[in-house]
């Protein structure tokens, strides 16, 4: 790479797995492993949800806020902006603290302080957005 350049490249992998029939009777040379995979996080993906107007998103740098709104973790999400294009792919902790910040303290049931940061799904609240969200069983 030249000097002075920087790559800045995410690669997200998300593998979604199945469950197999891993049962003797499907083993026909009996060197297979017998695993139970039933209570490993299902994954999906929810798709143009509209805004939610839950002031909790904007909650600082907390990255629980979606566990404690969806039940679940969001591993990555994008944005559809007011001119309708659509943002990269953020993902949760790694690359989405929004540039703009809260200005000013808002009541909700998470605390919302002044000068503080957020992450981008605070745009959540009036954006169309969409996410691949894990839940356990």
């Amino acid at each position: 790479m030249e000097s002075g350049k920087t790559l800045n490249t995410l690669f997200v992998c998300i593998f979604l797995m199945t469950v197999i029939d891993t049962s003797a009777e499907s083993c026909p040379t009996n060197d297979c492993i017998i695993y139970d995979i039933s209570s490993q996080t299902n994954c999906t993906e929810v798709s143009e949800e509209s805004p939610t107007f839950d002031c909790r998103w904007s909650s600082g740098l907390n990255i629980n806020v979606d566990e404690v709104i969806l039940k679940g973790r969001i591993v990555a999400y994008k944005i559809k902006w007011f001119n309708e294009h659509w943002s990269g792919w953020y993902v949760s902790g790694i690359n989405d603290i929004d540039i703009k910040y809260n200005t000013a303290e808002r009541s909700c049931s998470i605390p919302c302080k002044a000068n503080t940061l957020r992450r981008m799904w605070s745009y959540f609240y009036d954006h169309i957005h969409l996410y691949i969200i894990c839940k356990n069983p």
